[in-house]
Parts: C-alpha cells; structure tokens; sequence
C-alpha cells in the first residue's frame, strides 16, 4: 500500500466520506444479482465481470476509470424489474457508459437489444468491446449488444 493509499484512506475514516465510485484503473470488478440468469452462474453466484478502463492518456477529462455508483444502481433497478424499469423485450440505449454495467445487466436479463455507448475514444470503446465480448461468450444463446461511440452535439449522419 503506497503513501497516497494510506492518506486516502484515512480522510475517509476520519469525514466518514463515502466514495461514490469503486475499483482502480485497469482492474476487473464483478456485479452480483440474484435475479441474473442461470447463464451468469459462477462459482455458486449469478455474477457479470467488467473490466474499468485505464485512465485516458488522451482524454484526461473522461471518468470511466472506476465504476460508479450509479451504474451498480441502475443494475440493480434493471434487474429487479418494475413496471417503470422493466428491461426485458424492449431495446435499450445507455449513455456514458463507462463499464457499460447496466447494459450488460439489461441484456442478461432479457433487453431485446442494447446499444452501450460512450465518448469516441479509442481505449474507451476497446475496453467497453472486451466487456461485451465477455458476455456474449458465455451466454447459451446470441445476445443484440453493440458499442458505439458518441459524442454529445455530434451530428450521428457524419
């Protein structure tokens, strides 16, 4: 554990901060939900793996080098389904995607097609292939997933 680790991890034990975000750089997290299917089946445990990005050499602005909150939250909203957030058969569009975790819970849950997107950048959408890639190799069946690159205000008929 490095300096900076430890003086981290203490302005969070003595402000009672809670980081909304989780995982490191370059790093493989895992999601668990019981209502994942059967297919997601791991070691006794429904599960999806995702790797984070590294941080962008390039695109210092972008914040998809740790899995967010929110994202864990809109996973467990798309697997837990109610009648406002009920995934299965209908197409699905993520924005920001960072991990892509909630489209690859909507997608093994039942979405009928999803498109995960984020901003354009080389390593980004390369990290957001190989945790769809992922996925799809152990799903018994094909699943309509898609990464694509978007950046806000550009014209998508270019």
């Amino acid at each position: 554990m490095s300096d900076l680790d430890v003086f981290e991890d203490a302005l969070f034990t003595v402000f009672g901060h809670h980081q909304p975000a989780r995982g490191d750089p370059g790093s493989v997290g895992s999601y668990s939900n019981h209502k994942l299917p059967t297919w997601c089946e791991e070691n006794g445990e429904k599960q999806i793996h995702y790797r984070i990005a590294d941080l962008s050499s390039t695109n210092t602005k972008l914040f998809a080098h740790h899995q967010w909150d929110a994202g864990v939250y809109l996973a467990d909203i798309v697997c837990e389904p109610c009648e406002w957030a009920d995934v299965r058969g209908r197409q699905v569009v993520e924005l920001g995607a960072g991990t892509g975790l909630p489209s690859l819970a909507a997608t093994a849950v039942g979405a009928k097609r999803t498109i995960v997107t984020d901003y354009p950048d080389p390593d980004l959408l390369a990290n957001l292939r190989q945790n769809v890639a992922k996925l799809k190799s152990r799903a018994p069946y094909a699943l309509a997933l898609d990464v694509e690159g978007v950046a806000w205000g550009q014209d998508i008929d270019s």
